[in-house]
């Protein structure tokens, strides 16, 4: 799952220190949990971005009731340009075909080199 907003610029810092504060709170009190990282746009410093996977929708739901979620929105909803957009994405399974042979496979460029 993914969430992209962007704040006021003047407000940077106070949203930092709250981001931080919350990710710990995350990894501290949600075993369900499994990856929460937050980033930051490196040409717009407004522009964050939340990376989470739970182990299930369970923990999802639980992580949606948290006091540490609810002090964070008082936080930044306040200091937000326009509104979160929110994605829930699905884990690609890759599976290796019977046909690939070594001869079909050794002129592919690897992923994120310079072509």
């Amino acid at each position: 799952m993914t969430v992209q907003y962007k704040l006021k610029k003047k407000k940077l810092a106070k949203a930092k220190d709250a981001l931080s504060e919350y990710v710990d709170a995350v990894k501290k009190n949600e075993p369900g949990t499994m990856e929460y990282k937050v980033f930051q746009d490196a040409d717009d410093s407004s522009s964050f971005v939340h990376l989470m996977s739970f182990v299930d929708s369970n923990a999802k739901k639980a992580h949606e009731k948290t006091e540490h979620l609810k002090k964070l929105k008082k936080i930044l909803v306040p200091i937000s340009k326009g509104k979160a957009v929110y994605a829930i994405l699905a884990e690609i399974k890759f599976i290796k075909s019977p046909e690939k042979t070594e001869e079909t496979t050794k002129d592919v460029v690897p992923s994120h080199e310079p072509i």
